[in-house]
């Protein structure tokens, strides 16, 4: 995946690290913006139950970290 050319605040050298790293570490099927779209074809597989499903359970590891932060 290349960094795009819009993307002008960072260094050549910079580029050229992010891209080798992005290179070392693939993330799925990307489209030309870097989105994961094997993630998201994945959700789409699922039904809005399913779905509904997976954020109730990301909500509610949120409010376990958030409450344990909290205590600490």
């Amino acid at each position: 995946m290349d960094i795009p050319e819009a993307a002008p605040e960072i260094t050549a050298e910079q580029r050229q690290t992010t891209e080798a790293w992005l290179a070392a570490h693939p993330y799925g099927e990307q489209d030309e913006n870097g989105i994961d779209l094997s993630n998201i074809r994945s959700n789409l597989r699922l039904t809005p139950t399913e779905r509904l499903a997976r954020l109730q359970s990301a909500a509610n590891s949120m409010i376990r970290l958030r409450n344990a932060i909290a205590r600490n």
